[in-house]
Formats: C-alpha cells, structure tokens, sequence
C-alpha cells in the first residue's frame, strides 16, 4: 500500500520528534527528558509535539502497530492456511512505515531501563491482540472466540520475537518478518502436536 506525500511528511515529523525522544532519553535519562527539549532537539514546536504525541514516553514508543481492519477483507475470507494468512497480516504492519534498526535497537535500550516504558510496551502489544482476535473471529466464527483470543496472543507475541532478531540481525530484512512469525507459529504448533 503506497502512501501520499502529506502521509509521508506527516510519518517523517513523527520520526524525527521519535528520534529526538530516544536521543535525548539516552544521552540525560528518561526523567531528564522534556517535551520542550525532545520539541526543541526535533525542530519543531511544543505545540506540534503535542499534535503527534500524548508525552514523551508515547514519543519514545512511536506510533503503535495498526493492523488495517478495513483492509483484512482478504484474511477473514481466506482459504489459505490460517498460520500462512497470519504470517502475511502481521509482517504487513511495518511494511507501510518501516523503522529503522538502529532507531529500534536504541529504542529498546531505552525501554529497558525504564519499566513504565515496558509497561506501555505491553499494553500496546495486547491493543494490537485485541484487534487481532476480532479479525480472527470474524474468520473462525463466533464460536471460536477463545481460541481467537489465544491464537491473536501467541501471533503477537510471534510478531515482537522476530522484530527483536530482526533488530540484531543486519542480514534480516523486514520483508523476512512474515516467513519468520510463520515459522514461529508452526513450531509451537508442532510442539503442542508432539506427544510425550
């Protein structure tokens, strides 16, 4: 999916007021960090910092994954193997705005030393499940919510593994995301299948 120039200007302030964020984070520490300063440092105003982000620690974050639940038409009436479909939805959400890895591995440093950044981390990653299980119920029917529910978890969980080898692996390439959730997804399967 291609996105307008007004898109990627708007994409291109939000990384920058992302990488002032994490910039100064890492250099005086998160509770040194402002909004004026990370505002100041990305060369835009109080006031834009506001029009992208809530507060500093959403800033660091950036833009919570969406998954395009207009345009999962295509999951929900699949006939493909579920794991496949799901492989293919979860690789897409950083296919329109991808992140650079350097920005990625400086942002996790800074996540790691401050639990509430962890804490948000969390919370997005299960707003993301959430959306997931109502796509995946739609496409397993009413019936199937708690396996939904399950299944958007653990896919989720799949999603945020390989971003984290993504992160540390120059030879990855992003388009790699969806093969590496798919694969992630299939053994698990085969792990709970094995017989003991």
């Amino acid at each position: 999916m291609a996105i307008d120039l007004r898109q990627r200007r708007r994409l291109q302030t939000a990384r920058d007021i992302q990488l002032a964020a994490v910039t100064l984070a890492l250099e005086h520490g998160l509770d040194c960090t402002t909004t004026d300063a990370i505002a100041k440092e990305a060369a835009v105003s109080t006031r834009t910092f506001f029009n992208y982000y809530p507060n500093k620690e959403a800033a660091i974050l950036g833009e919570a994954m969406k998954i395009d639940v207009a345009g999962a038409d295509w999951f929900i009436n699949s006939k493909a193997p579920l794991v496949d479909d799901l492989g293919l939805l979860l690789g897409r959400l950083y296919q329109v705005a991808p992140i650079e890895r350097g920005l990625l591995t400086k942002i996790l440093e800074v996540v790691q030393k401050n639990p509430a950044l962890r804490d948000m981390f969390h919370v997005r990653g299960k707003a993301t499940a959430d959306v997931l299980a109502d796509i995946l119920t739609a496409r397993l029917g009413p019936d199937s919510l708690i396996e939904a529910r399950l299944l958007s978890d653990l896919a989720v969980r799949a999603l945020t593994e390989a971003i984290l080898i993504w992160a540390r692996d120059t030879d990855m390439r992003l388009d790699d995301l969806s093969a590496m959730v798919t694969e992630n997804l299939r053994r698990v399967a085969a792990l709970m299948d094995r017989v003991d």
